[in-house]
């Protein structure tokens, strides 16, 4: 029997902007309260060191805000029904991966290993959709024009984050699917890969972003 999705209450929502923290760096980017360099790596810091179950919701939340921002001249011609898409996908990731994730850090109530399995296997997938979408819309912005540069960065951004966090994902399923070793001669120091590094034109000294220590990547 097919498993009812709960929707996410305004609460609900408002945790998961605020666990995540992208979607208002990024609404800062488009804003205009933070420029050039500084507003990019705002965006990176926010996902990098996220788990991709996390970043997955980060992406979401984010595509919301390009959704509405989006130029109007694309978003109600040739590229509407790519919006339509983000939108769409990004409720789905939203009621599925963001449910569980918000039912488990805040409600307390953990994912079951066998009714949740499969949205979890999934996550890599949904990132992949999101980096095909974020990309397409990457290219129909013109990053020379004054009034698509800051939803080019935007996006580029996103972009960027969506493939890093695809390629990691795999990494945390082959991890979880992996038999169970009968015996552990080495310990791990820890659980999270690095951090996702900056793309190479933001480059700059660490700062010390939090790592999000939580995943739902993780074997019980």
């Amino acid at each position: 029997m097919a498993q009812t999705l709960r929707r996410l209450s305004e609460q609900d929502l408002a945790q998961l902007y605020l666990q995540t923290e992208a979607p208002l760096k990024l609404d800062a980017l488009l804003q205009g309260q933070e420029k050039g360099d500084i507003a990019q790596i705002a965006v990176h810091d926010a996902m990098r060191s996220q788990t991709p179950d996390l970043a997955l919701v980060s992406l979401s939340l984010c595509a919301l805000i390009i959704a509405r921002d989006f130029p109007r001249s694309l978003k109600d011609g040739p590229y509407g029904p790519v919006i339509r898409e983000l939108a769409f996908m990004c409720e789905d990731n939203l009621l599925t991966v963001g449910r569980l994730w918000i039912d488990t850090v805040v409600n307390g109530i953990l994912p079951d290993p066998k009714a949740d399995k499969e949205t979890i296997l999934s996550i890599p997938d949904r990132l992949r959709v999101m980096t095909s979408i974020y990309m397409e819309l990457r290219d129909a912005l013109d990053d020379e024009d004054p009034s698509q540069a800051l939803m080019f960065q935007a996006v580029n951004a996103l972009y960027y984050q969506a493939e890093s966090h695809s390629d990691l994902a795999d990494i945390y399923v082959e991890n979880l699917t992996a038999p169970k070793r009968k015996t552990q001669t080495t310990s791990r120091a820890r659980d999270i890969p690095d951090q996702i590094p900056l793309p190479f034109e933001l480059h700059r000294p660490q700062q010390g972003a939090e790592v999000v220590s939580f995943s739902l990547f993780r074997k019980r």
